[in-house]
C-alpha cells in the first residue's frame, strides 16, 4: 500500500496549517469536532486558547463557515499577523497611541469592506440608509480629530465726543415769552479687535462616533457582524492590552457584534491594571475564556477516545487529497479503522503515532508523513513502529529543539536528567504557583513540555496543589540507543512472559514491545518527582 503513487502524493500533500488550504470544502471536510463547535457557535464574546498546531485556526475557519450559512451574518476573519499597514506597529520608537490607532484602523478597514460587501450582495429595504451610515463610519474612523483654539492677536479701542447746542423759544399766556438754550454732548466710541484661530490635529479615534455609526449601519443593513480574530499572540505584548481596550470600546457594547478570538494563553496580555484604572478586557465580564484546545487531546486522560479521534483526522485528511472514492474502490477502505488496519503494521503502531503527537494535530501530521516515507524508503509494506520512533525523534530535533535558545536547552537537559535519567519516567509535578514561571511557559509553548492535569492534590502533601507535566515523546526517543539511554524495568511479551532489566535497542524491537520503550506514567510513579524553582533557574 505504501507504494501506491496516489497515496504517496496524498501523504506528501497533507497541509500543516489550515490557512494553506485554498478550498473551503477541504477545511470543513477535514475537521473533526470533539465538542468544541457547540461551545463557540453562539452570540457571546469568547477567547479560545491553544498552543501552536492544536487547531485554533481550523476551528475559527469552520466556525466562519457555520456563521456564513446564515445570510444575515457578516463574517470577518482577521489574522493578527497581517495587521499593520506599515512596520510601525512593532517599532517601539513610535508612540503606543500611534501604533494602536493604526492597528485599530486597519481592523476597521477590514470591517468596513466586509459590511460593504454584505450591503451590496444582500440588499434590504434600508440599504441606502445603511450605506450612508457606513460612509459616516469610514469618515470617523479615518479622519484625524481637529480642535480649534481661539487666539487674540491684536486689539485696540478709539473714541470721540461730539457737542451739540440747541435753542428754543415759546410764547405762553399774554405778554409771556420764554427763551431757553441747552448745551449737550454725544460720545461715540469704536473698538477694533483682530482674532485668529489655531487648529490642532490629533490622530485618535472617537469611540462614541465609531460605536454609533457602526450600530446604525448594522441595524439598517439588518446584519450581525461576526469578528473572528486569529493569532492575537503574534502582536507585541505592549500593544495587546491597548488594542483590547479599543476592541472593547468599539465593538463589545454593540448588540450587533460578536467577537471570537484565538490565542496562546501564555503569550496573551488582554489587560493592564493599575490602581487608577483597567485597560483592556476584564476576563469573564467583557469576554470569556471558553476553552483550551490542549485539554481536549490529552492522550493519558482517555487513550481510546484520543486514538479514535486522530484516526478520524488522518482518514479525513488522506481522503481529502485523493480522488473521490479512491480508497473504497481501490482498497475497500470505508472507515478510519479500515485505513489504520491496512496502512499500519498493527493498531499499537498507530497508537504510538497518536502518543508521539502529544495531542497536537500539526505534530501528528508531520510525524505521520515522515514515518510513511521512512517505511517506504526501507521497502516495507506498512508503516512500522521503528519509523514512528525515528519520525518522532527527527521532528523533535528539527522543529521543537531548534526553537529553544541556549538557556532553555540547559534547563530542558536538567529536567530530562532528573525525570528520565534518574527516575526513568516522563511525567513530573510542578507546584501550582510555578505554572506561570517564564521557563515553564516557554517550554510549554515550544511543545517540549505538555500539561496533563491542573490542580493535582498529593495525599502526602495535603493543602498543596500541583500541575502534572510530561516531557515530549521525542525527548525520550531521542535518548534511545545513546550513552544516556535510560535504564528501566519492563515486561516484554515475546514468545511468553519474561522480565529484563537494562537497555532496549530501538532497532531490535517489534510492535509488541512498543509501549515499553516510551513508558506510560501513572500518578503513583511521579509523586516523588517534583521540580523546584531552583531547577528552573536559567
Amino acid at each position: 500500500m505504501l507504494n501506491d503513487t496516489q497515496l504517496m502524493k496524498a501523504a506528501s500533500s497533507l497541509r500543516q496549517r489550515s490557512e494553506s488550504r485554498q478550498e473551503e470544502r477541504k477545511i470543513v471536510q477535514t475537521f473533526v469536532d470533539v465538542g468544541i463547535l457547540a461551545q463557540l457557535f453562539n452570540q457571546n464574546h469568547q477567547i479560545v486558547y491553544g498552543r501552536r498546531g492544536t487547531g485554533k485556526t481550523h476551528v475559527l475557519q469552520v466556525l466562519a463557515n457555520l456563521f456564513r450559512e446564515n445570510r444575515n451574518n457578516t463574517v470577518v476573519y482577521i489574522d493578527g499577523r497581517t495587521l499593520g499597514s506599515t512596520s510601525q506597529f512593532s517599532d517601539s520608537s513610535v508612540t503606543l497611541t500611534h501604533r494602536c490607532t493604526s492597528l485599530f484602523r486597519d481592523l476597521l478597514n477590514e470591517v468596513y469592506n466586509a459590511v460593504l460587501d454584505h450591503i451590496i450582495n444582500e440588499p434590504c429595504d434600508k440599504a441606502d440608509v445603511a450605506l450612508s451610515n457606513l460612509d459616516e463610519l469610514g469618515r470617523v474612523a479615518t479622519e484625524p480629530f481637529r480642535t480649534a483654539t481661539e487666539e487674540v492677536v491684536t486689539g485696540k479701542e478709539k473714541g470721540q465726543t461730539q457737542q451739540q447746542t440747541t435753542f428754543d423759544a415759546s410764547i405762553g399766556p399774554p405778554k409771556a415769552f420764554q427763551l431757553g438754550a441747552h448745551l449737550g454732548g454725544l460720545e461715540i466710541s469704536e473698538t477694533e479687535r483682530t482674532v485668529t484661530y489655531r487648529v490642532a490635529t490629533e490622530d485618535k479615534v472617537i469611540f462614541p462616533a465609531v460605536h454609533s455609526s457602526l450600530k446604525k449601519t448594522l441595524e439598517n443593513a439588518k446584519t450581525t457582524l461576526i469578528i473572528l480574530f486569529d493569532e492575537w499572540s503574534s502582536l507585541p505584548q505592549d500593544i495587546q492590552p491597548y488594542l483590547a481596550e479599543f476592541l472593547k470600546r468599539g465593538f463589545a457594547p454593540n448588540p450587533y457584534v460578536v467577537l471570537k478570538m484565538a490565542s496562546l494563553e501564555y503569550r496573551s496580555k488582554f489587560r493592564l491594571q493599575s490602581e487608577a484604572k483597567i485597560i483592556g478586557f476584564e476576563i469573564g465580564s467583557d469576554i470569556s475564556t471558553t476553552l483550551d484546545l490542549d485539554d481536549y487531546y490529552v492522550f493519558d486522560r482517555n487513550p481510546e477516545k484520543i486514538t479514535a479521534v486522530f484516526a478520524e483526522i488522518l482518514f479525513r485528511h488522506i481522503t481529502s487529497e485523493l480522488p473521490e472514492q479512491y480508497l473504497s474502490s481501490t482498497y475497500g477502505i470505508e472507515s478510519p479503522e479500515n485505513l489504520i488496519s491496512q496502512l499500519f503494521t498493527s493498531s499499537s503502531t498507530f497508537r504510538e503515532l497518536t502518543r508521539a503527537s502529544e495531542g497536537v494535530a500539526r505534530d501528528f501530521i508531520n510525524i505521520f508523513t515522515a514515518a510513511y516515507f521512512d517505511s517506504h524508503r526501507r521497502g516495507r509494506k506498512n508503516i512500522e513502529i521503528k519509523s514512528i520512533f525515528e519520525a518522532a525523534r527527527q521532528w523533535f530535533e528539527k522543529d521543537k529543539a531548534q526553537n529553544l535558545d541556549d538557556n532553555l536547552r540547559t534547563v530542558l537537559a536538567r529536567i530530562v536528567d532528573k525525570v528520565i535519567g534518574k527516575r526513568h519516567a516522563r511525567a513530573f509535578l510542578i507546584p501550582r504557583e510555578l505554572e506561570k514561571h517564564p521557563v515553564v511557559q516557554s517550554l510549554f509553548d515550544s511543545r517540549v513540555l505538555h500539561l496533563l492535569q491542573r490542580g493535582y492534590a498529593d495525599k502526602d502533601n495535603p493543602g498543596r496543589r500541583y500541575n502534572i507535566y510530561t516531557l515530549d515523546y521525542g525527548t525520550y526517543v531521542d535518548l534511545i540507543n545513546t550513552s544516556k539511554q535510560p535504564l528501566f524495568e519492563v515486561s516484554v511479551p515475546i514468545s511468553g512472559s519474561a522480565s529484563e532489566q537494562g537497555r532496549l535497542e530501538m532497532m531490535g524491537t517489534d510492535d509488541d514491545t512498543a509501549s515499553t520503550l516510551v513508558p506510560l506514567d501513572d500518578k503513583r510513579s511521579i509523586r516523588r518527582i517534583v521540580l523546584t524553582e531552583a531547577e528552573l533557574k536559567i
